[in-house]
């Protein structure tokens, strides 16, 4: 079964989101909870990028069109 792109966004937006709650409430320092969370931020959106699509929101547009 295949989820839309949303419902997977949203799942790793809360995960990440829990995950730094989780990290604070534990005595982790929030500078270091939120540099964690850039560096997945970036990770999730390189890998999101490796479908092959379109860069710029104007194609990805153009491509939603096509579908």
């Amino acid at each position: 079964m295949h989820l839309p792109r949303r419902r997977i966004d949203l799942a790793v937006f809360l995960a990440v989101l829990g995950t730094g709650v989780v990290l604070v409430r534990c005595g982790i320092e929030a500078e270091a909870v939120s540099t964690v969370a850039i560096g997945l931020s970036t990770l999730y959106a390189a890998w999101q990028r490796q479908d092959g699509a379109p860069g710029t929101p104007d194609d990805r547009e153009a491509s939603r069109r096509r579908e």
